[in-house]
């Protein structure tokens, strides 16, 4: 083609054809012009397809570990509510007179809230996709901010299991070893289990719960797993929303 046009500028340069050389010329700079326009336009539309691509197989990632959450945090949202159980049935047997609970019942009753779980909630995809800048690729500002929201109540949620976690080691459990022998509480969760021993000592736990003292320390804990409970299922309708506008998303850009 290149050939083709050379020629006939060849042509009208020897016949001495000024005029419809230039006019010629001009026509052949406007074509070369509108090639690379076109050339321009193909390659911007090549990228926004690739930016397209990376889009989608960003939502998509998230889209997935979203839904994974979905189910941990129901499950967290479910041994909170066990916990509370357990602390209802604890406070119950709190008072001025020795519970009528066995020793062995009350042991595994203490061993029951006798840790601090934190809540499993996975973040490695969006994490990566944070770091990779990625996340600026999202051209739906809703859920870029609906994001950013989840992000901050799993801070605040992470903050409460911390804050229950120093609580815990540093009042609860130094109360409780002047009242209970720890042997004892792992011996009555695993008795047909012959690595497990009882205590050389004798004591009774349900001591304990005859003193005010651990009253008020069960109460601060109940209440900081009130705390914890509404701190996860603002994370867990956070999560839905997330899911949901992830799918609408990718439905509308299918």
């Amino acid at each position: 083609m290149i050939k083709f046009f050379r020629k006939i500028r060849y042509n009208l340069m020897e016949k001495n054809t000024t005029g419809r050389y230039f006019k010629y010329a001009t026509g052949e700079i406007i074509l070369v012009v509108i090639g690379i326009l076109i050339a321009l336009n193909i390659n911007n539309w090549n990228e926004n397809q690739q930016v397209k691509q990376v889009e989608k197989a960003s939502l998509n990632a998230l889209l997935g570990e979203f839904k994974e959450n979905n189910i941990s945090i129901q499950k967290c949202l479910d041994n909170i509510k066990n916990r509370r159980l357990i602390g209802d049935t604890i406070r119950k047997m709190i008072g001025p007179k020795l519970t009528t609970v066995s020793v062995d019942k009350t042991n595994r009753i203490i061993g029951g809230i006798s840790a601090t779980d934190k809540c499993i909630v996975s973040k490695d995809a969006l994490d990566d996709i944070k770091s990779s800048g990625k996340l600026n690729l999202l051209t739906n500002k809703n859920i870029r901010q609906n994001i950013s929201k989840w992000t901050s109540l799993l801070d605040e949620l992470r903050g409460e299991e911390n804050d229950w976690a120093q609580e815990f080691a540093n009042q609860f459990i130094p109360y409780a070893n002047k009242w209970i022998m720890w042997d004892d509480v792992e011996v009555s969760f695993h008795q047909e289990d012959s690595r497990y021993f009882k205590s050389p000592f004798t004591e009774d736990p349900r001591r304990m719960l005859q003193q005010k003292e651990f009253s008020n320390i069960m109460a601060i804990q109940y209440w900081r797993i009130g705390r914890i409970e509404r701190r996860t299922k603002q994370l867990l309708t956070q999560n839905n929303k997330l899911v949901a506008f992830i799918e609408e998303e990718l439905k509308t850009n299918q």
